[in-house]
């Protein structure tokens, strides 16, 4: 029994005993040997052996690789799809990838920018705080009082309010964050103010007049139709002509008829 717990024993502390193989950071470990990585921009061909260095060779065009390393094969340089709105910034090479960025108007949306949006518009009464970049999206801040702007725009800045004084014009209306203020030419303000005086002077005047009109009691006169129709009853029928006397008078022994005031022709006929 005790030489039993002897051999395993031995077993044992042979199995820990065996040396354990530690390489350095610029090395791999295959079949017991530390072998020497693959500069960046080169790739694997053969591991080392006890007679022979690690065998590596350059990488391809249109491939890469960017570190130390023991594989067998290269990256793909990456391709900026310009139907996704994005262009090449910096061109790839043995040892690293192409970087792409967006085109204008475009952002990236995560930081290996493999897709794009848009660039925000600030609406009207917001202005642009950050022009949005290919990485960056815009910034917008509201226009502070003074400022404004009417437009929606990636661009624009706030504007400042015009000052009326200074180009000779009288302010009117103070602007917001969405507009401008109003100016007007002081010269058109005074005629303005000039002719509205008198007829608001005249408008007042009739309106006294209306009102007294009522206090004295005046009556509404009666309609012109009827008014006519009184007049034409009232006025005697002068126009109507009294009809003339009429006298009788013989031809051959039969009565004719015959008007005042004319000689007959008949009886000067029979004279003859």
């Amino acid at each position: 029994m005790i030489l039993f717990y002897l051999l395993w024993a031995c077993v044992f502390t042979a199995v820990h005993m065996k040396p354990s193989i530690s390489c350095k950071e610029s090395q791999y470990l295959v079949n017991g040997i530390c072998c020497e990585r693959c500069s960046p921009g080169t790739k694997l061909v053969t591991d080392c052996s006890e007679d022979s260095e690690t065998q590596c060779e350059p990488c391809q065009e249109g491939e890469f690789q960017s570190s130390w390393n023991h594989d067998k094969y290269c990256h793909q340089h990456k391709y900026c799809d310009p139907n996704l709105h994005l262009r090449i910034q910096m061109e790839g090479s043995l040892q690293n990838d192409t970087i792409c960025i967006c085109a204008d108007g475009f952002y990236c949306t995560n930081s290996e920018c493999e897709s794009c949006n848009s660039h925000s518009s600030c609406p009207p009464g917001f202005g642009v705080k950050v022009t949005g970049m290919g990485s960056a999206d815009t910034v917008c801040e509201r226009c502070k009082k003074g400022s404004f702007s009417n437009t929606s725009s990636a661009f624009e800045k706030c504007l400042p309010w015009t000052r009326c004084e200074v180009i000779g014009l009288v302010e009117i209306q103070e602007g917001t964050d969405k507009t401008d203020v109003l100016c007007q030419d002081g010269s058109k303000s005074r005629m303005s103010l000039l002719v509205l005086i008198p007829i608001m002077a005249g408008i007042f005047f009739v309106i006294i007049g209306l009102l007294h009109w009522r206090c004295l009691g005046f009556k509404k006169p009666k309609n012109k139709v009827l008014q006519l129709e009184e007049v034409v009853r009232k006025k005697p029928q002068e126009d109507e002509e009294e009809p003339l006397p009429v006298q009788e008078t013989l031809h051959r022994g039969q009565p004719v008829t015959q008007e005042d005031g004319k000689e007959s022709r008949i009886s000067e006929q029979e004279g003859q």
